[in-house]
C-alpha cells in the first residue's frame, strides 16, 4: 500500500498553525450556524442537488476553484479522485478511472463540454478556467445523455452568465520564471430584469522552467496565451432565458521541454539539448446560443454551438543537438464543428420525471503531418488527412419514484454517425479513402433508495463507447486505414450522505468497468506497417471516496481518495524484437493500462476568518503509472503541496502562494523513444508568487 511521506505531516502541521492563529484572531461574534455551500448541478442535463444524483460526480464551484488556484483542466483533474491527465504541450488526454486512449489518438475516452458544447479533440481539452460558474466531473460512461467519446466520463464546464447583480474586478499575478497573469471581468444589467451583458479577459505569459544546454536559452519553453469571452443574455419574460456566448483564444508557445529521461543522451530535469526552435501555436473561437423556456407543463432548451480551432507545431524529433542527426516534424490541425441539441423535460417534481432530446452535429477535421530528416535533406513522410463526420442522436431518460424513497431510472440513446476519411501521402505514394457508419444503442439503468432525506444508496449500469476512426499517422495502407469502436459497461454501487446539519458531506462509490474491443496499436505483418486495431479486452475496477466538512465557522476540510486497477485481460500484439530484426508476439495480459495510476488523493485544509484572513494548504498525490502498454516507461509515485495565504476585504484581495512547495520532480508525460531511451515531460517545479485582485 502507499507509503505515508513525511511531507504529509509537514503540511498538516503548517495548516494547523495557520488555522489556529487565524481562528484565535477572528471575530468573537461569529455565528455558530454554518454549513457547506449548496451547489446545483446539471450532470443529468437538468438542475439537481448533486447529493441526489445516482452518479459519482465531483462539483467545483467558482469559489472553490479560485480558493484552490485551479487555472485549467489539468489542475482540476488533480483535485478529483481517479482522474488523471496525460499532458504535454499538445496532448491533453483525460483519463478517468484508468481508461486511456491509444498512442497517436486524436480523441479522448472522456468528454469535455463547455456550456453544453463538445470540445471533441483531446488537443483542446486543457482549456483555461476563468470567469466560470462551476465545473462538474462525472465518472463512468455517460453515453446515454452525452453520446460518443464519453465512455469513461465527462467534464462539464459552465461559464458565468450575467444577471441583475453588477460584478467587476481586475487582477494581476506574478510568479517564478517571470510568469505574469492578469485579467478582468465585468457584468451586469443593461436593462434591469431584461437585458444583461458580461465580458471577461485573461492574459498569461511565462519564460518557462526549461533550459536548452546547447545554446544557453532559458526560455526554450516559454508561453503566451490570451483568452476572452463575452456574453449577452435576454429574459423577455418570466419563462424565457436566451443567451449568446462567444469565446476566443490565442496561444504562442515554445515547446522545448521534452527531454530524454534515460539512455545515452539522458538529461537532468528541466534541461534539454536541442538544435531546433520548437513552437506550438493555437487559435480558436466558439459561439453558443442557448434558448430556454420554462413552462408550467414542460421545459424546453435549444443549444446551438459553433467551434473552430487551429494548431501549428514544430518539434525536434531526435531530441538532441547532433548536427549529423537532425530530424523535425511539423503538425497542423484544422477543426470545425457545428452542433444543435433540443431537449424537453418535465417541469414539475413528481413521481415521474423525464427528459428527451435530439442532437445533431457536423465536424470537419484536417491533419497535416510532415516528418523531415534535415541532416539528409529528405522528407520521410507527409500524410495529409481530411475527415468529415456527420451524426445525429435521439435520447431519453426517465425516473419513476415509488413509496417516495425508491427511484428507478432508465435511459436510452440511439447514436448514428457517418464518417468520410481521405488520406494522401505523396512521399510514401499512398492514397487511402474509406467511409464508415456507426449505429449504437447506449442504455443506462439505476436504482436509488433514500434511507433518509440525507442518506442515499444507489446502484447503476451504463454503456459508453469511443468511436472508431482512421489511422492517419502510422503509414496506413488501405487495409489498415480504419479501426472500430471500443465499448465499456460500468457497474457501480454508491452511497451519498449529508450529515451534521449540512456540515459534512461524504460520498463513496465502488465500480467495475468492462472494456471490450480496446483500441490499441501494433504492427501488421501482412502490410509491414503500424496500425490501430481492436485487439484487446481490459477492465477497470476500484473505489473512490470524497468528504467535505466545515467543523467550525470558516474552517473547511476537503479530502478525496481513489483507487483504480486498470489492466489488460487479453492482448497479444505483433511487434519488432529488441534488435528490430524479427517480428514477435508479445502477450500483455495483466499489464497496466497506460496513464492509469492505481491511486490518486487530495487533502485540503482552508480557514477563512471574519476579519479577512485566508489560509489554505493542499496535498495532491498520484501513484506510479506507465506510459506504454508494455509498462516499460514509468513515472514513480509523487506528491505535491500547495500553500496559499491571503487577506480579503470588500474591494480587494491579496494572496501569497506556493505551488509544489517541496520542489517534487515528476513527469506529466512519459513514453518509449527508441530501444535504449525514454522521453518525458517535466511537471512544474516549485513556484512562488503573489496575486492582487481589485473589485469595483
Amino acid at each position: 500500500m502507499m507509503r505515508i511521506h513525511i511531507k504529509v505531516f509537514i503540511v498538516l502541521i503548517i495548516s494547523a498553525v495557520f488555522c489556529r492563529s487565524a481562528y484565535s484572531g477572528s471575530d468573537d461574534k461569529q455565528k455558530d450556524i454554518h454549513q457547506l455551500e449548496t451547489i446545483t448541478v446539471t450532470a443529468q442535463k437538468k438542475e439537481e442537488n448533486p447529493q441526489k444524483v445516482p452518479v459519482s460526480v465531483d462539483v467545483f464551484s467558482d469559489i472553490r476553484i479560485e480558493d484552490a488556484k485551479i487555472e485549467d483542466v489539468l489542475d482540476l483533474t488533480r483535485f478529483s479522485p481517479n482522474v488523471h491527465m496525460k499532458q504535454n504541450y499538445t496532448e491533453h488526454v483525460i483519463v478517468i478511472r484508468g481508461i486511456p486512449s491509444f498512442r497517436a489518438s486524436t480523441h479522448s475516452p472522456a468528454g469535455l463540454y463547455v456550456d453544453d458544447v463538445s470540445y471533441p479533440l483531446h488537443y483542446m481539452q486543457n482549456t483555461m478556467l476563468f470567469d466560470i460558474e462551476r465545473a462538474e466531473v462525472l465518472k463512468g460512461p455517460q453515453g446515454t445523455l452525452y453520446g460518443r467519446n464519453t465512455e469513461s466520463g465527462v467534464i462539464n464546464i459552465i461559464t458565468r452568465q450575467p444577471d441583475n447583480q453588477f460584478r467587476s474586478k481586475v487582477f494581476g499575478e506574478y510568479g517564478s520564471d517571470d510568469t505574469f497573469r492578469s485579467g478582468a471581468n465585468i457584468s451586469g444589467p443593461l436593462v434591469s430584469d431584461t437585458l444583461f451583458v458580461g465580458a471577461a479577459f485573461q492574459y498569461k505569459i511565462s519564460d518557462g522552467y526549461a533550459e536548452n544546454l546547447s545554446d544557453g536559452n532559458d526560455q526554450v519553453a516559454d508561453s503566451e496565451q490570451v483568452n476572452a469571452r463575452t456574453a449577452l443574455r435576454w429574459t423577455p419574460g418570466d419563462a424565457w432565458d436566451i443567451s449568446l456566448t462567444a469565446d476566443v483564444m490565442n496561444a504562442d508557445n515554445h515547446i522545448g521541454g521534452y527531454r530524454l529521461i534515460s539512455g545515452p543522451h539522458a538529461s537532468n530535469p528541466f534541461e534539454v539539448r536541442k538544435d531546433e526552435d520548437e513552437y506550438y501555436k493555437e487559435d480558436g473561437n466558439s459561439q453558443g446560443l442557448r434558448i430556454k423556456y420554462e413552462g408550467s407543463m414542460f421545459h424546453l432548451l435549444s443549444v446551438s454551438g459553433a467551434l473552430y480551432q487551429t494548431l501549428d507545431k514544430l518539434a525536434d524529433t531526435d531530441l538532441w543537438d547532433d548536427p549529423g542527426d537532425r530530424k523535425v516534424n511539423t503538425f497542423k490541425i484544422r477543426e470545425r464543428q457545428y452542433s444543435q441539441e433540443f431537449r424537453m423535460s418535465s417541469a414539475q417534481k413528481g413521481a415521474f420525471e423525464w427528459l428527451a432530446g435530439v442532437y445533431g452535429f457536423m465536424e470537419e477535421t484536417e491533419f497535416n503531418y510532415k516528418y523531415d530528416i534535415v541532416s539528409k535533406g529528405i522528407t520521410g513522410k507527409h500524410p495529409i488527412a481530411n475527415m468529415d463526420t456527420d451524426g445525429y442522436a435521439f435520447f431519453g431518460q426517465g425516473t419513476y419514484t415509488l413509496f417516495e424513497d425508491l427511484h428507478l431510472t432508465a435511459g436510452l440513446r440511439f447514436d448514428h454517425q457517418d464518417l468520410e476519411g481521405d488520406l494522401r501521402d505523396d512521399i510514401k505514394g499512398r492514397h487511402c479513402s474509406q467511409d464508415l457508419t456507426y449505429d449504437e444503442y447506449l442504455p443506462k439503468f439505476s436504482i436509488a433508495y433514500d434511507l433518509s432525506k440525507d442518506f442515499m444508496v444507489y446502484t447503476s449500469a451504463s454503456k459508453g463507447y469511443l468511436v472508431g476512426g482512421y489511422n492517419w499517422l502510422m503509414n496506413p495502407t488501405s487495409e489498415t486505414f480504419d479501426y472500430d469502436s471500443e465499448y465499456t459497461w460500468n457497474y457501480e454501487l454508491g452511497i451519498k450522505t449529508t450529515c451534521l446539519k449540512g456540515k459534512l458531506i461524504a460520498n463513496l462509490s465502488v465500480f467495475y468497468t468492462d472494456i471490450e474491443d480496446k483500441q490499441v496499436t501494433e504492427f501488421d505483418a501482412d502490410t509491414s506497417s503500424n496500425t490501430v486495431t481492436n485487439a484487446a479486452n481490459a477492465h477497470s475496477q476500484g473505489v473512490e471516496f470524497q468528504v467535505r466538512t466545515m467543523p467550525v465557522q470558516g474552517l473547511e476540510i476537503v479530502a478525496g481518495f481513489g483507487y483504480t486497477q486498470a489492466k489488460f485481460d487479453e492482448f497479444k500484439a505483433t511487434e519488432w524484437n529488441d534488435t528490430h530484426t524479427a517480428l514477435i508476439e508479445n502477450d500483455y495480459e495483466d499489464k497496466y493500462l497506460p496513464y492509469a495510476p492505481e491511486y490518486t488523493y487530495n487533502l485540503g485544509i482552508q480557514y477563512r476568518s471574519a476579519n479577512g484572513l485566508l489560509c489554505r494548504a493542499d496535498l495532491l498525490g498520484t501513484d506510479r503509472y506507465y506510459g506504454d502498454i508494455g509498462n516499460l516507461s514509468e513515472q514513480d509515485a509523487y506528491q505535491t503541496v500547495n500553500l496559499r495565504l491571503g487577506y480579503e476585504k470588500e474591494s480587494f484581495d491579496f494572496y501569497l502562494w506556493a505551488e509544489n512547495l517541496f520542489d517534487e520532480e515528476y513527469l506529466t508525460y512519459v513514453a518509449p523513444f527508441d530501444k535504449n531511451s525514454h522521453v518525458g515531460f517535466d511537471g512544474p517545479p516549485r513556484t512562488l508568487g503573489a496575486t492582487l485582485t481589485y473589485r469595483f
